[in-house]
């Protein structure tokens, strides 16, 4: 067995949880606390109200966050469940749009004053790019379903918008209102600019003409589109780095006919951004700079200092027109780059790149102060400190970063550079060293405060992704697991020229590994080694006695039938007897004994969209545990321990667009989970989750509501009816005795009685089902179990039971697997009788007669063996087979005909 203390680490308090600021919990069970990282696509906006505040608006993920960088505070803007793909502000900054792109598309309208939801406005076919007026009276967007430009007045009662035209054009990626007057917009896609008007009388929709020939060179190639202030003209951005001016053309009736007037070229390097604030225009680019012009397109100013990447975006602070300076702080402010040298009077504002960082520039000041710098690629590795309030976060960009998660301030960091693809993280347990897996094979043991690796610490053997690291208890031992399915063991040495040494690898796999996991051995010090893969297989490695190249293999163990195990983790020690808990494809988790590693219960798991990804384990105090986990998109937590009750489980929306990975903190206070490039802090409260496990209900409430029916329901009463038929037959059907009707029926009969609820177990399902009840009291007891009762056997039927039942295509995809890739869906039914006899759980000739003779009706009326002999005579029964099955036979009549399923076949 395994001795579990070691995986544990220590506990919070509640004293501790209010002086971290934590004495106010939110109402659910798992809550953000923080995210880590931004949409870089989306860009940020300074949304800064006066001089008083400084603050920040990006996307996370399908979140939005308001970020007070003085204050260093997040105020999360929630609801959407698609990655938030445009944001907008208004120009007094209070009011902000978001828009996602996902199936449950909306745009969410938001007060930042206060961080609450004014409104949303559902199923708008995708935001491709989105706007708010200047006085936050309107919003309008381009779909991405149709690209079609949508308009409403949101401050209106009304649901519908004012006015809606799918654009006979290329997809809209940029729009914008004119910040002097909000009846008239502008998009623009690479290849042509849009121009719109609406007032009472309708909607004007404008694309001017690019004549190439009259200014003899290519027009197009757009990035932004701006107005420029103070008067009727637009200014389009190109990649070639010129603007192209737009004016209204003659006597137009409206500012949406306009004519392109000139093409002025501003700088060599692409252009990427266009914005204005007052009577400047601001021009960003690929170089990374940020220019400021006049009306006349004359540079006034330029910001060539950010070194942080191309420009995506620039946004400034609500001017505030009411400030004037005084002649000692107009000498404070950074003079034009021009021959006057006039003070350069502009707000604070902000940009981003497309290198994940965000950058402040103060007004008063030519200092750039970098507010983020965030991974750049797909986050997968992370990993928590065992002792300091540390958390690990390394990305396929090369770069790995230390936050402290308490004060929310980066700690350290290290950029490995491109072509570094950070795929695995892991800490000792002590915290001293910190394991890192590249995308290479290659494998580095770090300094965890410095960062540097240490003697020694560099290891090449692996040739594929490094997929997990772990650390044994004792900080001796480091395996890792490989794409190549691979498993690799290095050593800690007292030599101080090589601290750690390679021992071996070994690939006892073959299909991928899920899970690699260090134990201790029972009554002793010594780690066990185990891993686990997608060919079923738990593996566990002899590492005491293992040499260099030569990695041994201790046992090896199938531990499913039909699932494939998803991920394990050692269950707390909550009983007598130690159990490594597997989570498997078919939603349900397995206890294994961890020494005779055989299944000692099955139990039914969360069913949040898809089946588990990961487990990780959360200790709290006064014996209280839990599990937590992540699917495809969600996590969850469950109360332990476990019984397939399903309200001890809450699960909510973690990563839109994929969950990768799962830690804990050693309180358990918080969780982390990464998707894409953002990673998330969760605050566990589970004192809601015992609340909500409580209204579900308890005893077997929970479990008649996993019934088709409920407690009064067709199946429940069906399960009652064969439960006391079952009593009948265990004491003989034909019998004209008195019968004894109690409360047991013997364990033998557990089989007949799920067949008969059309739950088909396989033999192993079977012995699972029997030993699960049979030995349920053996530790405390010494005795076994050879009856039981119905509580029992509903319990055992909802946790056994296929979640989603048989579907036929299954059916048809098992016997196109006999039939043969090469086939053409057909087999001889000589070969298919072999097959069902030789393959997967052996079936005796005699055995497959009779279960064929049934599903055929060939006996008839006859229910005991010995009429049905009389009917079929078993040395006669392979032959009427022959008359009655063709010699050519398809899913469609083995479905169909022999397993009657022909209404579901039609």
């Amino acid at each position: 067995s395994s001795g579990i203390n070691a995986e544990y680490g220590g506990h919070y308090t509640m004293a501790e949880d209010k002086e971290a600021g934590g004495d106010q919990k939110d109402p659910f069970a798992l809550n953000i606390s923080w995210c880590f990282g931004f949409n870089k696509e989306v860009g940020v906006m300074n949304i800064s109200p006066n001089n008083s505040k400084k603050l920040i608006l990006y996307a996370a993920g399908h979140t939005g966050i308001i970020y007070d960088f003085v204050n260093n505070t997040q105020t999360l803007l929630q609801g959407h469940t698609s990655n938030i793909t445009c944001i907008a502000a208004s120009g007094n900054k209070r009011w902000v749009a978001l828009g996602d792109n996902g199936p449950d598309n909306m745009i969410s309208i938001w007060d930042t004053t206060t961080g609450t939801p004014i409104r949303n406005i559902f199923d708008v076919g995708g935001v491709m790019s989105l706007a708010i007026s200047n006085d936050a009276r309107y919003v309008a967007m381009i779909s991405s379903l149709n690209n079609e430009f949508i308009i409403w007045d949101w401050t209106s009662e009304n649901d519908e918008p004012l006015y809606r035209k799918e654009l006979d054009a290329n997809p809209q990626t940029f729009l914008t209102f004119n910040p002097e007057n909000s009846s008239e917009l502008a998009s623009n896609s690479l290849h042509e600019v849009i121009f719109y008007h609406f007032d009472d009388k309708g909607l004007t929709v404008h694309i001017p003409d690019l004549p190439e020939k009259d200014f003899n060179k290519p027009i197009g190639n757009f990035s932004q589109t701006t107005f420029k202030p103070g008067s009727t003209e637009a200014l389009a951005g190109s990649k070639d780095g010129s603007v192209t001016v737009f004016d209204n053309d003659g006597l137009a009736e409206n500012g949406a006919y306009k004519r392109v007037l000139k093409l002025v070229k501003l700088i060599d390097d692409p252009i990427t951004v266009v914005t204005n604030f007052e009577d400047l225009v601001a021009v960003g680019s690929k170089d990374g700079a940020v220019r400021f012009y006049d009306s006349q397109l004359t540079i006034k100013n330029w910001y060539g200092t950010f070194d942080s990447g191309c420009v995506d975006s620039i946004s400034f602070a609500c001017s505030d027109q009411n400030s004037s300076e005084s002649d000692e702080s107009l000498k404070a402010i950074p003079a034009e780059s021009t021959l006057t040298a006039e003070p350069f009077i502009v707000t604070d504002f902000t940009i981003s790149t497309d290198e994940s960082i965000i950058c402040h520039v103060p007004a008063k000041t030519n200092k750039v102060k970098k507010l983020l710098q965030e991974h750049d690629d797909a986050v997968k590795a992370i990993d928590t400190h065992p002792v300091s309030n540390y958390i690990a976060v390394g990305s396929y960009c090369g770069l790995l970063k230390i936050w402290d998660y308490i004060e929310k301030a980066e700690v350290n960091s290290r950029a490995f550079g491109l072509g570094n693809e950070i795929t695995a993280i892991s800490y000792d347990k002590v915290g001293e060293f910190l394991a890192v897996g590249f995308y290479d094979g290659t494998i580095l043991i770090l300094d965890s405060t410095t960062l540097e690796t240490t003697h020694g610490g560099e290891f090449s053997h692996a040739k594929a992704l490094i997929t997990q690291l772990a650390f044994s208890h004792d900080s001796i031992f480091l395996a890792a697991t490989d794409l190549d399915d691979t498993t690799t063991l290095i050593k800690r040495t007292s030599d101080s020229e090589h601290e750690w040494s390679y021992i071996g690898r070994n690939k006892a796999h073959y299909k991928s590994i899920v899970n690699i996991i260090f134990g201790i051995a029972l009554d002793s010090n010594v780690p066990r080694l185990l891993t686990l893969g997608m060919d079923r297989n738990l593996v566990e490695y002899d590492i005491l006695n293992s040499t260099e190249d030569n990695l041994i293999v201790m046992s090896t163990d199938k531990i499913e039938q039909s699932a494939t195990p998803v991920s394990c983790a050692w269950y707390p020690p909550i009983n007598k007897e130690h159990f490594l808990l597997v989570a498997n494809s078919e939603y349900k988790y397995k206890l294994l004994n961890a020494t005779t590693k055989r299944c000692r219960k099955t139990l039914l798991g969360p069913t949040h969209g898809s089946h588990i990804q990961k487990i990780v384990n959360l200790a709290y105090p006064e014996d209280k545990h839990y599990i937590a986990f992540i699917t495809e998109d969600k996590i969850g937590m469950t109360t332990l321990p476990l019984d397939g009750n399903p309200h001890n489980t809450t699960a909510l929306l973690a990563h839109c667009d994929g969950a990768s990975n799962i830690v804990a903190c050693p309180h358990s206070r918080f969780l982390f989970t990464v998707g894409g490039k953002v990673c998330r802090m969760w605050e566990v409260n589970p004192e809601v989750l015992h609340a909500t496990a409580a209204l579900g209900g308890c005893g077997l409430e929970p479990f008649y509501q996993l019934l088709e029916g409920g407690k009064e329901g067709p199946l429940a009463k069906e399960m009652e009816e064969y439960f006391y038929y079952s009593q009948m037959r265990s004491q003989s059907v034909a019998t004209t005795e008195h019968r004894k009707v109690g409360q047991y029926v013997p364990l033998e009969e557990v089989p007949n009685i799920m067949r008969a609820l059309g739950f088909y177990p396989t033999e192993l399902q079977v012995q699972d089902m029997i030993n699960e009840v049979k030995f349920s009291q053996y530790v405390d007891t010494g005795k076994t179990v050879s009856k039981i009762d119905l509580e029992t056997l509903i319990k055992l039927y909802c946790n056994h039971r296929p979640v989603f039942g048989l579907p036929l295509f299954k059916v048809y995809d098992a016997f196109n697997t006999l039939a043969g890739a090469d086939g053409d869906g057909r087999i001889d039914r000589g070969l298919l009788l072999s097959l069902l006899q030789n393959k997967g759980e052996h079936i005796s000739e005699p055995e497959l007669a009779e279960y064929l003779a049934s599903l055929l009706e060939l006996y008839g009326s006859a229910t005991n063996k010995e009429d049905k002999m009389a009917v079929v005579p078993a040395a006669e029964a392979t032959t009427t087979l022959e008359k009655v099955l063709p010699e050519i036979i398809d899913a469609d009549m083995f479905t169909g005909h022999v397993l009657g399923f022909m209404a579901a076949a039609e």
